[in-house]
């Protein structure tokens, strides 16, 4: 019988990046708002090339809305992460909503280990290397439980709750090798 021994769940809300895309929002459409006022209300070109009233407006409007929409995409995503008795069990929406699982029949090794996200995978979030066969699911932070699947895959989910991680990883793991 299966049996929930962990589960986390991490979101980008609790990490650096919303810092860092909210700066980049508001100077961007404070820029517009300039651009607009000088160009439209003051009747002086905007910039060295400058275009036309409508096009100003409607880039303004596409870039503000294209902004807002993955600022509103990655705050939404968030990772989880749940170990089970009989395997790893993980969605990571709005990119993968349906719970998928990494039945432990398929587990060669599972190990919570400190990893290079940036490089090793790039960064954060969902990161696929297809020609080394590696998966990364993380939000955060450089620790991570690595699976290592008998066919010869590799996937990681990172974690901020190292410890706890440790011991369902264990737990998981005890049934398959007797060896915990």
């Amino acid at each position: 019988m299966e049996k929930l021994i962990f589960r986390e769940e991490q979101s980008f809300r609790q990490s650096f990046v919303p810092w860092i895309m909210l700066p980049v929002f508001l100077f961007t459409l404070i820029m517009f708002i300039v651009g607009m006022y000088q160009q439209i209300y003051l009747g002086k070109p905007f910039g060295n090339n400058p275009m036309s009233n409508n096009g100003l407006i409607w880039s303004g409007i596409l870039t503000l809305a294209l902004l807002g929409a993955v600022f509103i995409f990655i705050l939404s995503a968030n990772l989880v992460t749940e170990i089970w008795t009989d395997g790893i069990r993980y969605k990571f929406p709005p990119l993968l909503r349906k719970l998928r699982c990494i039945p432990l029949s398929e587990i060669a090794t599972a190990e919570v280990t400190k990893y290079n996200p940036i490089g090793e995978f790039g960064g954060w979030g969902w990161r696929k290397r297809l020609l080394k066969r590696k998966t990364a699911y993380n939000i955060s932070g450089s620790i991570g439980v690595r699976v290592l699947k008998k066919d010869g895959s590799m996937v990681l989910f990172g974690t901020v709750h190292k410890e706890d991680m440790q011991r369902a990883v264990a737990k998981m793991m005890l049934p398959a090798n007797g060896k915990y």
